[in-house]
């Protein structure tokens, strides 16, 4: 496996099993409970080797989401990796979520949390910022998301790494916002 290292998610690394085994099944698991069909990583070496330290293979589950993004088969067989930013910046355009090119992607994914915590209230500039996770995230599964697979695993890995980063970057307890489903 040729893995390019993305460094807007190296911060993977020091997150907890705990945070790393919900990603793990947002990347793995529909919402009904049975395996997405192009997911690998439940039956890649690393997983069979350490299974649930997860820990241990954090930038293998970064890969993943990395695979699933792709919207085309044939991307998605040629295991073609897109970057972070790219996945965020196709979801933005698919919610309409407006931003400017080149914005960090800390700021992007802020833009991304307070964008759902708005449409969730109803009010543009609500200044809410805290909202349960099934809350931000039934508010990004729109239809058009929900049709494609990739975008489908995508809005919630995407959103759940956002929620981790600020709880790493600004000292908040994620689990105020996740209520994590197996």
């Amino acid at each position: 496996m040729n893995m390019i290292s993305d460094k807007n998610l190296w911060f993977l690394e020091q997150s907890s099993n705990e945070q790393l085994s919900t990603l793990f099944d947002i990347l793995t698991l529909e919402q009904n409970g049975n395996y997405r069909r192009r997911e690998r990583l439940s039956n890649c070496l690393e997983a069979q080797l350490y299974e649930g330290d997860y820990f241990k293979y954090s930038d293998r589950i970064a890969l993943e989401l990395q695979y699933l993004a792709n919207e085309t088969v044939g991307d998605f067989l040629r295991q073609h990796q897109l970057p972070y930013s790219t996945i965020l910046e196709n979801i933005f355009n698919v919610l309409q979520i407006d931003f400017k090119e080149n914005t960090p992607v800390i700021q992007l994914e802020e833009i991304f949390i307070d964008t759902l915590c708005d449409r969730s209230i109803g009010l543009k500039n609500s200044g809410v910022k805290e909202l349960p996770f099934n809350v931000l995230l039934s508010e990004g599964m729109t239809t058009k998301i929900r049709r494609s697979s990739a975008l489908r695993v995508a809005v919630p890995a995407v959103l759940y790494i956002a929620l981790l980063r600020l709880d790493s970057s600004k000292n908040i307890n994620i689990y105020d916002y996740v209520d994590a489903t197996r």
